[in-house]
């Protein structure tokens, strides 16, 4: 009896730790269909005792599932110390933004890789949360996003060119065709196997096709021998592309 009641309180503290760490992540809510759109967020801020405001890379991992279930894209997919280093060295903040996606907006295109439907609005949210605190230029983007954040990424820099500079999108499952001339610079990866249940590599490029036609500067690499996943060459490819477009708008 002991034990049992010993182990309900060990899981009522772990429910209860799970719930007050979910309440002090940093959020935003939107709305979309009247529910809740809850997005979290993560910010780094290089240290600088500089007053001019900084541009900011906005990070957006894939779908990750645990237990069958989706839950949000992690905060931290660009945090590592490479990350650090990076945004350090190029005085860039890092906004790390975490989606859920629900499965059953995806036919009508409404889920988070459509920033149209409502995760455009969220981030434009943060953004102004955070401006009011600290030294960002939400008028200076650079978008990375991996998989379904990939699809994010690029159209969001495809509804907003004045402000995004530049995207790095990995392995995204579908792009929409540019219909006009926007001076966004693309970088596109994707595995050369990674073209199975969903043909990311023809979809890339497709993608770059199109807006090769409208005038776009887009780079596309394929990978040998890998499949849907990331690599840290991937990583450093879009670190370098970056710094080269971070150094042409100086």
């Amino acid at each position: 009896m002991k034990t049992t009641r010993y182990f309900l309180i060990i899981a009522v503290f772990f429910i209860l730790s799970l719930s007050l760490q979910a309440q002090e992540s940093p959020h935003v809510v939107v709305f979309h269909k009247n529910q809740e759109q809850v997005v979290y967020y993560d910010l780094y801020i290089p240290p600088s005792s500089e007053k001019e405001k900084m541009p900011v890379l906005v990070c957006t991992g894939g779908l990750p599932i645990i237990d069958g279930r989706y839950v949000h894209s992690d905060t931290k997919e660009c945090s590592g110390k490479e990350w650090t280093d990076f945004a350090d060295r190029n005085k860039i903040a890092i906004l790390g933004l975490g989606f859920l996606f629900k499965e059953e907006d995806w036919k009508d295109q409404t889920s988070y890789q459509f920033p149209k439907a409502w995760s455009g609005r969220a981030l434009n949210q943060v953004l102004n949360k955070l401006v009011k605190d600290h030294p960002i230029d939400n008028d200076q983007l650079y978008m990375f996003g991996i998989s379904a954040g990939a699809q994010y990424s690029t159209r969001f820099g495809l509804l907003n060119p004045k402000r995004v500079k530049a995207v790095a999108s990995h392995a995204a499952g579908g792009y929409d065709a540019p219909q006009r001339h926007v001076p966004v610079k693309f970088l596109l990866t994707v595995g050369e196997l990674d073209n199975d249940e969903i043909s990311r590599v023809e979809w890339a490029k497709y993608f770059m096709e199109k807006a090769g036609e409208k005038g776009i500067d887009v780079r596309l690499e394929i990978i040998s021998g890998i499949a849907h996943r990331q690599t840290q060459g991937q990583n450093e490819m879009s670190r370098q592309f970056f710094e080269g477009v971070l150094k042409e708008n100086r």
